[in-house]
């Protein structure tokens, strides 16, 4: 093998004249900057390649994390090769040109020994050119290989240099196309993760209720304080749709939401809340933004903060001093700098949290500037109907639903829990909807016989006797043994894993299936401690 340019004469196949190669080169370039898409392109270009050297093959051959060459584009006399004829190709002839970044050229005449794979496989001729992942010395991503097979056709300089400069102009159209593809991943991320203020209830409506009147004169001094706020509630409350709400009032857009907890890698942890730079760490091929640069001017939620490992707690404390950050592989003496609103939400004992040191006291402080909490909804009974014909509205707002006196005795019933909140409650009306449609496609009325008992508390032993909330009655004796045979049990498998995983919450949730926020709750409800 050779990384020049040999001068074989060919036999059969003359040596193309250059106003054709020029005419071919800038088919090529017409083509690879047509719009139209990727893989189109580059077929067509592979094509064109193939074509003028009067090769058999043409391949475009990626380079994944674990270094295999794999076929992404495959053409042989304008058509796709099957997955087999993908196969029989030289790949230590491609494999070298990805190693050594230099073009090579075989040619079966000038080899001094045939290769074993080559003659196996009738190829006379083969060039292989690295694909850059930007200019010439940057990353070779993968390979443009072709393959000759006529035994009367050879390969000669012309060849090679348009087959280079073809090299040049596929590795920079398909890095181009890989750094789209990032930018694309990342702003499908950024839009996961922002919150669309325009689609959330306005500020006014979630504090109608007479049941919000202590939370109205904190939460008006929040909007126009740049102190950090910290909402407290049990799950269901409606804290995140207060927090959107917030921080739309107060006009700091863009809105961004954190969920916390979904890893306890300090590396993993970082890279999502402030970014890493290229080459921070195997396999980060392109800069990555956190959510921080990208909340950067405007709010960040922290959803279930209490989440956030002790071990990582450090970090949102220094950016909630400072307003500083370092993403992963930052080496600059000076530190990235954002200002952003924060706003923390948790549905946990946060007191109980600090005291037993699963939370640091000092981060506590900093993100409580302002302290707001939501009442359960068992707390503002008088709302539920409310709530629920607002929420009937917004799913059809052009039908005019009703909920039946009945069914409004039921829900305000004290024998109605709500352990699940007003999300819960919207459940239950969406569920009820559901129901009263596929009996009677024109309804506009909710009864209680539209409503499962199921619905209305998942927990059985905790529901009261008749399913319509017509008693008061507790639950049978029975009934509440079994619920707390069910709960040591409970206890026990939950100790167990805690105790396999040294009280990682995170670790032990995954061995038990269940989401880290969800065993967090149980731990709380059951009173299980270290």
């Amino acid at each position: 093998m050779d990384d020049s340019a040999p001068q074989v004469p060919l036999t059969v196949h003359s040596a193309p004249a250059l106003d054709d190669l020029w005419s071919a080169l800038r088919s090529l370039v017409d083509r690879l900057f047509a719009s139209a898409a990727r893989d189109a392109v580059v077929d067509d270009s592979i094509d064109i390649v193939v074509d003028l050297l009067g090769a058999d093959r043409g391949l475009v051959l990626i380079s994944g994390e674990d270094g295999v060459l794999r076929p992404v584009n495959a053409r042989g006399r304008k058509r796709a090769l099957t997955p087999g004829e993908q196969q029989e190709v030289s790949r230590t002839i491609a494999r070298q040109a990805l190693e050594t970044g230099r073009c090579v050229v075989w040619d079966q005449a000038q080899a001094g020994s045939p290769s074993e794979s080559a003659v196996e496989l009738g190829i006379v001729a083969a060039l292989a050119a690295p694909l850059h992942a930007g200019g010439s010395g940057s990353p070779v991503r993968g390979v443009l290989y072709v393959d000759v097979r006529d035994a009367r056709k050879h390969v000669e300089g012309r060849h090679v240099e348009f087959f280079m400069s073809s090299a040049v102009l596929l590795g920079a159209i398909l890095h181009q196309e890989h750094r789209a593809r990032l930018d694309r991943e990342l702003l499908r991320e950024a839009r996961a993760n922002v919150l669309e203020a325009s689609r959330a209830p306005r500020l006014d409506d979630l504090l109608a209720g007479p049941g919000m009147s202590a939370l109205r004169r904190d939460v008006r001094a929040a909007i126009d304080s740049p102190s950090p706020v910290f909402i407290l509630g049990e799950s269901g409350t409606g804290k995140t749709l207060l927090a959107t709400a917030i921080a739309e009032a107060s006009r700091r857009r863009p809105i961004f939401r954190v969920m916390l907890g979904a890893s306890d890698d300090l590396n993993t942890i970082t890279s999502d809340l402030f970014g890493h730079e290229r080459g921070a760490f195997s396999g980060a091929t392109a800069r990555r933004a956190g959510q921080v640069e990208y909340a950067d001017g405007g709010t960040l939620i922290f959803d279930e903060v209490l989440n956030l490992p002790p071990h990582a707690q450090r970090l949102l404390l220094d950016f909630t001093q400072f307003g500083t950050y370092r993403p992963l592989g930052h080496d600059r003496p000076e530190p990235k700098r954002a200002s952003v609103r924060l706003i923390a939400v948790t549905n946990g004992d946060m007191a109980a949290a600090v005291r037993e040191g699963r939370f640091r006291e000092d981060l506590y402080h900093r993100l409580a500037g302002v302290v707001l909490q939501v009442p359960p909804l068992r707390e503002r009974r008088e709302e539920i109907p409310a709530l629920a014909e607002a929420a009937l509205r917004s799913w059809d707002p052009g039908r005019a639903w009703t909920l039946s006196v009945p069914l409004r005795r039921l829900l305000v019933s004290p024998a109605v829990c709500w352990s699940g909140n007003v999300r819960q409650l919207e459940q239950v009306i969406r569920r009820a909807r559901d129901r009263a449609a596929a009996e009677e496609p024109a309804a506009t009325t909710l009864t209680p016989e539209h409503v499962e008992p199921r619905d209305l508390d998942p927990d059985p032993s905790a529901r009261a006797d008749g399913a319509a909330g017509a008693s008061d009655e507790p639950a049978p004796r029975d009934l509440r043994e079994a619920r707390a045979r069910l709960d040591a049990e409970k206890a026990r498998v939950i100790r167990d894993a805690l105790l396999r995983h040294e009280w990682n919450v995170t670790r032990a949730a995954r061995e038990l299936s269940v989401p880290r926020s969800t065993l967090s709750s149980w731990i709380a409800a059951l009173g299980l401690r270290p």
